[in-house]
């Protein structure tokens, strides 16, 4: 075995134990190994690792490198729909649309054929979450909603039962926020009943399972339901202890969120001293290849600690900073659901007409990857 078979096969070990930072460390060292079908596996395994990160950039650029270098051998690859959704989410989160709708489109294809389960769940949930970076979560919790009743009396699927429960408890939560902005209060409470009730299930199968990722989002999305209740001392204190068990299981995207949220907590409960600190201190460490709403959201929260406390002339600078960020978002988001619809009303077109469409639609430049529809069936629970 060579130097590089035995970096790979620790970077595998690595990553099953929940070691993602020298999963992708080791991954990363075997980008150059001479065998293809191993080299696949290492661009898979940095991918996924990456995505754990929050290293979204390298997540959403190495999904993309395998998906190329596999070539006609895409559509029989068996890891291709968690590379998919991978590549669907962390380009989605980085705003890049073309990418994550490209793939959204090919992962409910090949779900479909595949006629696993887990794959249809996974399609699902990757195009729910795809709908709400796309700013329509309306879209995504109809979606994930349907998708729970599926776990009714499965209970070896909890894991992946978790995973949806955890999407439907982001796309609720962001529901909540944006009700909350909108002085909805009815919506607010829907919305924000529906994931606490998610949460309770995630949680429970977290304790279960000892599963850290798992207890790591349950902090996350716990703290933000009590963070928009209004919680903002208990939340505050909750959070601190949160972060660092995201540091020391290595989740270093879990704890800059976390952060994020404690600083909110923190100029809620004035004391926007300690939140400029923790907020500063994040702020350092983010850049271009992570999160676009968790940026938006550290840098408005910077906004708000310097006007608390009489730092004027630095808190017109990051309105500055949050505005060009959330406009340049807005943009993408409005082309890219102007483009999505587009390409719905086709498909809508070829299911209906398929063959005289099939011959319309063959015959354009840069012709459409026919996708699953989203009403397909699932395929029978074994």
């Amino acid at each position: 075995m060579t130097t590089l078979d035995s970096a790979l096969a620790a970077a595998q070990a690595a990553f099953d134990n929940a070691q993602f930072q020298a999963a992708l460390v080791g991954a990363r060292a075997s980008s150059a190994i001479a065998d293809p079908a191993q080299r696949i596996e290492a661009l898979r395994l940095r991918a996924q690792s990456a995505f754990r990160l929050g290293e979204l950039d390298e997540a959403a650029e190495s999904a993309q490198t395998l998906l190329a270098q596999l070539g006609d051998q895409a559509p029989t690859y068996p890891q291709r729909v968690a590379v998919l959704s991978v590549s669907v989410v962390a380009a989605g989160e980085l705003a890049l649309f073309d990418q994550a709708l490209g793939h959204l489109q090919q992962i409910l294809s090949t779900a479909t054929r595949s006629g696993s389960f887990e794959d249809y769940v996974r399609a699902r949930g990757t195009a729910a979450t795809c709908f709400a970076l796309l700013g329509d979560p309306w879209a995504g919790q109809r979606l994930l909603s349907e998708l729970l009743g599926l776990f009714q009396g499965l209970p070896s699927e909890a894991m992946l039962e978790a995973a949806t429960r955890n999407n439907h408890v982001a796309v609720c939560l962001r529901i909540a926020r944006m009700a909350r902005d909108a002085g909805e209060g009815a919506d607010f409470s829907e919305a924000i009943d529906h994931a606490e009730a998610s949460l309770q299930r995630a949680a429970e199968i977290a304790r279960q399972t000892g599963d850290t990722r798992l207890a790591a989002f349950a902090d996350v999305h716990g703290s933000e339901a009590a963070l928009l209740r209004g919680e903002a001392a208990s939340a505050a204190v909750r959070l601190q202890g949160a972060a660092e068990h995201a540091d020391a299981a290595g989740l270093s995207a879990h704890a800059r969120f976390l952060r994020v949220m404690q600083a909110e907590a923190l100029n809620a409960a004035a004391a926007p001293e300690r939140a400029l600190t923790l907020l500063r201190e994040v702020d350092t460490g983010l850049r271009e290849g992570h999160d676009i709403g968790l940026r938006i959201r550290c840098v408005q929260q910077l906004q708000r600690a310097c006007i608390a406390t009489g730092a004027h002339a630095e808190a017109l600078q990051h309105a500055a900073r949050a505005r060009k960020i959330e406009q340049a978002l807005l943009y993408k988001q409005l082309r890219a659901q102007s483009r999505y619809l587009r390409t719905r009303l086709e498909l809508e077109h070829l299911y209906r007409y398929r063959a005289s469409a099939s011959r319309s639609i063959s015959s354009r430049p840069g012709q459409l990857t026919e996708p699953a529809p989203l009403d397909a069936s699932p395929p029978a629970k074994r």
